[in-house]
């Protein structure tokens, strides 16, 4: 399965477009990310939301904060668990969800676009579920997180921004 990245350039490889025709990596995901905001903007709430819904997307979004700090740490610092560059002969890699969108040892800047675009899609989704449904994923959201986060934290990883 090609990502949309691939597909963007294979199109463009198609209609043999000049290379400095096609947006970066990083302008395509920031104008993806304000689209989906403007888009999820115009929406209604299905229901309003409760204290239980604002403590969910409280802890949902402290959880994926966290995930981001210690995902910024492992790309700035791949070779932490081996003492350094030097001696590294496994380093850390991305092994959640995440690797399918930035891969297994992604640039601090595909980190930071990956996380700020899952953040803005969490709460769009989470704004357009009803109540009941809105509860479960923030829920499923946040217990996600935390494997991560506790996981890593066991394995040494630190957190960094």
């Amino acid at each position: 399965m090609r990502t949309t990245v691939e597909y963007l350039d294979a199109l463009r490889a198609r209609h043999q477009l000049p290379s400095d025709y096609a947006l970066s990596k990083r302008r395509r995901t920031v104008i993806a990310a304000a689209a989906l905001a403007l888009l999820t903007g115009c929406a209604t709430p299905r229901s309003a939301w409760d204290r239980t819904d604002a403590a969910l997307a409280g802890a949902a979004l402290t959880a994926t904060v966290i995930d981001w700090g210690q995902t910024r740490y492992i790309a700035k610092h791949p070779c932490a668990n081996a003492g350094g560059a030097a001696t590294c002969t496994d380093p850390y890699r991305e092994t959640g969800i995440a690797r399918h969108f930035i891969g297994e040892r992604p640039t601090v800047g595909q980190v930071d676009a990956y996380f700020a675009a899952n953040l803005i899609a969490v709460g769009a989704i989470a704004h357009a579920l009803p109540g009941p449904w809105r509860k479960g994923y923030l829920g499923a959201v946040t217990v996600i997180e935390l494997h991560y986060t506790t996981h890593n934290k066991r394995i040494g990883i630190g957190l960094e921004f």
